[in-house]
């Protein structure tokens, strides 16, 4: 945890889940003010895209680790990359424009907390590997709050308008833009943070390419002998 690659991942993670979650948390309130009256298609979306993206990730960044001892880091900075996109595809709020961002958004939020994962243990051991993944999963709450309830609950409310029943709300393209705007940003901020750990990584995944490719050899060679 004292390292600065920990925090690299640390903070990376934070952009990429945080906005994730904000996204979840507030697709109703979303959904209402871009005028689709059921955003239930936009939740499952966002679900069914993140269960491709977790499955895809691990078994993609598990295969090109193997065959060329490509940085898994790499896959959370395509990843960060492209949640901005689907982030800035969401503030145009033209026709289609959330179900298309719903689709990225959500395969990337599964890559994240995917890869992620395997990362921490490669790149800092098993040795105190439960208290990195502890650590690094208080991103979930602490992303939750900056990015939901700070971020887009604050802004939401200033484009509101005062109900007659009490409360506010928001109709309109403008409701959420300033949010996802903002939201593309961090997401940019932790692709280079990824970018950067995925530098600084190379000679760990070199190692454990070598490592790999010097055991299959000596295991056919057993075979053989056998």
């Amino acid at each position: 945890m004292g390292t600065w690659d920990f925090w690299l991942l640390f903070v990376s993670f934070l952009c990429g889940v945080g906005t994730g979650l904000a996204v979840m948390n507030n697709m109703a309130q979303i959904g209402l003010a871009l005028g689709h009256a059921d955003v239930s298609i936009f939740v499952s979306l966002i679900s069914i895209w993140g269960f491709f993206g977790r499955i895809t990730s691990g078994s993609v960044s598990e295969y090109f680790l193997k065959k060329a001892g490509t940085p898994r880091p790499l896959w959370n900075a395509a990843s960060q990359i492209l949640m901005a996109v689907g982030f800035l595809v969401m503030a145009l709020a033209m026709p289609g424009c959330l179900y298309i961002g719903s689709i990225i958004v959500g395969a990337c939020y599964g890559v994240r907390l995917a890869v992620s994962v395997p990362v921490a243990s490669e790149l800092f051991g098993l040795k105190y590997y439960g208290l990195l993944y502890n650590v690094l999963i208080l991103n979930l709450p602490i992303g939750s709050f900056l990015f939901s309830g700070l971020l887009a609950g604050y802004l939401y409310d200033a484009q509101a308008t005062p109900t007659p029943g009490g409360g506010n709300t928001c109709v309109g393209s403008h409701c959420y833009r300033l949010v996802f705007s903002i939201m593309a940003l961090a997401s940019i901020l932790g692709f280079g943070l990824d970018v950067l750990l995925t530098i600084r990584s190379k000679y760990i995944y070199t190692k454990i390419f070598t490592r790999r490719k010097s055991k299959k050899p000596s295991t056919t060679t057993e075979s053989n002998g056998q």
